[in-house]
């Protein structure tokens, strides 16, 4: 029973911990609500952020163009998300520049319109460092006198970010604005704006307000619209994975009955010497109910104890053994994150106690009814 209860306590803690991770990692690059227009891009856009800002619990609102972009660098070429971004507005993004700065707010009009910030993971597969300079191509061409052709413009990398979550390190480039708005010739135009709230679980009751006071042409959703096959999944991993641990407790309760219907039937003589003396029926009842959850409680308790320990030191036990053992546990392009997270719930945890000591009391029901139903003549008959 220890050992299933830790076991449910330890990977219950995991995945809510990887849930959560997952979640502040998306949502540390990804706004709490989104507004496109009714095509890829729109004009005229001031009249909704000006909405947009006014609405209660939003920190910031930001607006934005993404496209995809192919970077190049040398002989090495990758895929990428191209995002312009108010940089003089942004608060978000700065805190994760581990290398170099972030793009300039001064002089925007020239030289340092065109620079970008990139990915840890993008910036290795390209092999550049701050610094360098990389060809941004537009899948979006022009016109020229042999026909259709892409737009490039070279980018200078300014930073680097790290962001802790392998799909934006590995795909996500950041400029202004201004120059995504230059290189696709949009003119004004922005693809949405981002809202920033105060907290992430107000973004439902916000994005209906953006519906009731945006025009019906406005396209609004939320992160939890956005990434709700993905955290459903989540969710429902999670209870799958608890209930096939709660069938190690079941298999402790049972071994738990076997032995307290073997105890019964080694003290049969004892049993009937109590009951020949004066003990009555619940007097039996309370000695076996007492046995078994004595054994449960005690069970319980362990197995919560160390279950709890080891979730607090998890990352740094695993952390240990991968260098140890030069293996690699999570690797961040499988599975989003590269460490095994643990955030103990507490009301999982009183509730996994809890089932536990119920079930530990059912279990002991029927040994205590088959000591209390030993008849003494029976019991003492060759003694």
């Amino acid at each position: 029973m220890a050992i299933g209860v830790m076991t449910l306590i330890v990977v219950m803690s995991v995945m809510n911990g990887v849930a959560t991770e997952i979640r502040d990692k998306i949502l540390g690059f990804s706004s709490h609500v989104e507004i496109q227009g009714p095509g890829d891009t729109f004009e005229n856009w001031q009249e909704w952020l000006s909405i947009s800002q006014s609405l209660p619990h939003v920190k910031e609102a930001l607006p934005y163009v993404s496209t995809q972009t192919l970077a190049n660098h040398g002989s090495r070429s990758a895929g990428a998300i191209l995002k312009g971004i108010d940089v003089e507005q942004d608060t978000t993004i700065v805190k994760h520049i581990s290398k170099g700065s972030f793009l300039s707010t001064s002089d925007r009009e020239q030289q340092h319109i065109f620079e970008v910030v990139i990915g840890k993971d993008l910036a290795r597969k390209l092999s550049v460092d701050v610094g360098d300079s990389i060809r941004l191509l537009s899948p979006s061409g022009g016109i020229s006198p042999i026909g259709a052709s892409p737009r490039m413009r070279s980018f200078r990398v300014v930073g680097i970010f790290n962001s802790g979550f392998y799909e934006y390190d590995v795909g996500l480039i950041l400029t202004s604005l201004q120059a995504v708005q230059r290189l696709h010739r949009l003119g004004d135009a922005v693809t949405g704006i981002e809202l920033h709230l105060d907290s992430r679980d107000q973004a439902q009751q916000v994005a209906q307000l953006a519906r009731d006071s945006l025009p019906a042409t406005a396209w609004v959703t939320d992160w939890q619209h956005r990434h709700q096959s993905f955290f459903q999944a989540l969710r429902m991993e999670r209870t799958a994975m608890s209930i096939i641990l709660f069938l190690i407790v079941l298999v402790a309760i049972f071994n738990m009955v076997s032995s307290l219907v073997m105890v019964v039937m080694e003290k049969r003589k004892e049993i009937a010497i109590l009951k020949t003396i004066g003990a009555s029926h619940s007097s039996i009842i309370r000695v076996f109910l007492l046995m078994g959850m004595i054994l449960s409680s005690f069970g319980t308790l362990l197995g919560a104890s160390a279950g709890i320990l080891l979730s607090a030191n998890l990352e740094g036990i695993v952390a240990w053994i991968e260098k140890v053992s030069h293996t690699t546990f999570l690797s961040g392009d499988v599975y989003y994150i590269d460490h095994v997270p643990a955030i103990m719930d507490p009301v999982s945890i009183i509730i996994v106690i809890s089932i536990s000591l119920i079930m530990g009391f059912i279990a002991t029901l029927y040994p205590a009814w088959r000591a209390a139903t030993v008849p003494p003549a029976e019991a003492l008959r060759y003694e």
